[in-house]
């Protein structure tokens, strides 16, 4: 059975932010409203976005989609591999999108947007200046100019949602190495004292790039695992650099990639982190009040949210080790 359940949250900063959160984010949310399943949960989605602000780590299988809404605006940060994030960003009713960023263009990453470009309204795109020749880059940027869509280079800039900002970061590789995943776009999202960042598929190079003398990296409460939880995709210095409170793992069931790798859980479980799995325990939602404080939740099996998931989560690994 699937259902949305409570994951242990960090405590909350202060009683104010407590209030705020529990005022503007948790007292109703739209799928706790069970008489009328359809446009009224959407219009109420849309409603609750608009005083806080929220990471939506969709369940695309094995690909990246994360939705951030913060003041009646939305931004998606890639899109899966297949048409599918579309059906769910109606569900959450979405109608049209400020920014669509592609962090960089493999397939697992952009294999919906063509789809979310035909669907939605969308005013902004920016990915990482590198082509990838594919069929689905392709279809993308002749979408863009069908449509009128503003291309945006990746360049350091910030995307300002209200009070809640976007910070852009280019990938700062000019080493040779994986010419997309080491190509990939830093997004650091930042609301009063939370701060999460997600590097798309980033691996050794590109960390390493990123933690060069000079680069404005912050201490985060929540990490994007880069590459899909990869061996490749953190190292020991990484995470110390960072300090994140919660590492949200996004990868498929039974995976043909292994994700996520054994020697990456080895790492994210330490300093009494959460790791939280899309394929695990499904769709993974951070809601941040104003002042910065957040909680966590996620939809997914009842069994992955018992008090037990985080020993799921660091233990169970997936079929083989690839890439």
């Amino acid at each position: 059975m699937t259902l949305r359940s409570r994951i242990r949250t960090r405590p909350l900063r202060t009683t104010a932010a407590l209030l705020a959160l529990l005022a503007g984010c948790v007292a109703e949310r739209p799928d706790d409203r069970r008489d009328d399943p359809g446009a009224t949960a959407a219009a109420a989605a849309v409603a609750d976005t608009a005083s806080q602000l929220e990471l939506r780590f969709l369940d695309v299988g094995q690909g990246d989609a994360v939705l951030v809404r913060a003041s009646g605006r939305a931004v998606l940060v890639d899109a899966g591999p297949s048409d599918r994030v579309v059906a769910r960003l109606r569900e959450l009713g979405v109608e049209k999108l400020d920014l669509l960023l592609a962090s960089h263009n493999h397939s697992d990453h952009i294999g919906g947007m063509d789809a979310v470009l035909d669907s939605l309204p969308v005013r902004n795109y920016l990915d990482n200046g590198h082509p990838a020749g594919t069929d689905i880059q392709k279809r993308i940027l002749r979408r863009l100019e069908e449509k009128s869509v503003t291309y945006l280079e990746a360049t350091p800039r910030t995307v300002s949602l209200g009070d809640t900002r976007l910070r852009i970061v280019p990938s700062p590789v000019r080493e040779r190495g994986d010419e997309q995943n080491d190509r990939s776009v830093v997004v650091i999202v930042e609301r009063g004292r939370f701060r999460a960042l997600l590097s798309g598929d980033s691996e050794e190079p590109e960390i390493r790039a990123l933690l060069a003398p000079g680069t404005d990296l912050p201490d985060v409460d929540v990490l994007k695992a880069a590459h899909h939880g990869s061996h490749n995709g953190v190292t020991r210095e990484w995470l110390a650099r960072l300090r994140p409170e919660v590492v949200v793992i996004s990868a498929g069931k039974a995976n043909n990639y292994g994700h996520p790798h054994r020697e990456a859980l080895q790492l994210y479980c330490t300093e009494g982190r959460q790791v939280l799995r899309t394929d695990l325990h499904g769709e993974v939602v951070v809601e941040v009040s104003a002042g910065g404080a957040y909680a966590t939740w996620a939809e997914g099996d009842a069994r992955a949210v018992e008090p037990s998931a985080q020993q799921q989560a660091c233990a169970r690994t997936g079929t083989r080790r690839r890439r």
